[in-house]
């Protein structure tokens, strides 16, 4: 059994906890053609957003988006689209009225919310600064890094005002209390159709059940002619669960994981804030001994 296929989650894997891909992962990465492995991106992110960051580091990859609803290979051929229905946009709206949660929806024309846009702001200065408090004045590039962000996003009040033309591919709360997520994910456990997972403890993200990590890497596979068994997989959080499954040969936790992430994991890596997606790729791709 070998490696010949990496995927990658981004968030809390290969992004630091300011969301910056450090020199060692991206020296890594770019090692792996020496040894015909290839790399994949399997994130949250649209493909706007993650293609962005990989290509300011000359990576040229596939992209798994939206936890699955997307792929595209190598060229930024779309593979494969899978949008929400009408049931599962009209399901989510009830859930998140019924819980006066905002709604950050990821779309086919772009980005929407139903947040309040000075809320907004504040809740992206947190998330780039890696969650944690200011002690003082916000940094330029901060404000400068939010800013690019609130103006690729169109706010709204809801779903109805999004061009009925659009394809909705995933929908997120946001910045919210950790026990809400909580109570929210036990109400979407009442919408079969419908998958609930977190990037973070303090965010759930929706998206159609087809449209799962997990799913969308066997069929990138598939496509590759590359067997599951020589897929390494890297990841963090809930949303990754369907990556951490027997079928793929190299399941490797982060070591800032969640524990539902870390007890399916065949393997642990060092944390993204220790450079470990290149541990990993440098220990069971280079054979190093670390």
């Amino acid at each position: 059994m070998s490696i010949r296929l990496i995927a990658s989650d981004m968030d809390g894997t290969l992004l630091d906890p300011y969301t910056n891909i450090s020199q060692a992962n991206i020296d890594a990465i770019h090692r792996l053609s020496d040894y015909g492995v290839e790399f994949l991106i399997c994130s949250g992110r649209d493909h706007h957003d993650a293609k962005g960051m990989m290509d300011s580091c000359g990576i040229t990859c596939g992209y798994i988006c939206l936890s699955g609803a997307v792929i595209y290979d190598q060229t930024g051929a779309q593979m494969v689209n899978l949008p929400m229905n009408k049931q599962n946009l009209k399901d989510i709206s009830h859930v998140f009225g019924e819980f006066g949660a905002a709604m950050d929806v990821l779309t086919s024309h772009g980005r929407y919310s139903t947040a309040d846009p000075e809320r907004k702001i504040l809740e992206l200065y947190d998330f780039l600064n890696g969650r944690a408090p200011f002690s003082g004045e916000i940094p330029d590039e901060i404000r400068a890094a939010a800013k690019e962000r609130m103006d690729t996003m169109t706010f709204v009040r809801d779903l109805g005002e999004i061009p009925a033309d659009a394809d909705i591919y995933k929908i997120c709360g946001n910045d919210l209390d950790c026990d809400l997520v909580i109570r929210m994910k036990e109400a979407f456990t009442n919408y079969p159709d419908l998958a609930a997972a977190s990037s973070f403890p303090n965010n759930i993200e929706l998206t159609n059940t087809a449209a799962q990590k997990g799913n969308a890497l066997k069929t990138y596979a598939a496509a590759k002619g590359i067997s599951l068994d020589d897929v390494m997989v890297l990841g963090d959080s809930d949303n990754d669960i369907s990556m951490f499954t027997p079928e793929f040969g190299w399941t490797v936790a982060m070591g800032n994981s969640m524990d539902c992430i870390r007890k399916r994991a065949k393997y642990v890596t060092k944390s993204n804030a220790e450079d470990g997606v290149a541990w990993a790729i440098r220990k069971y791709v280079f054979g190093e001994i670390l």
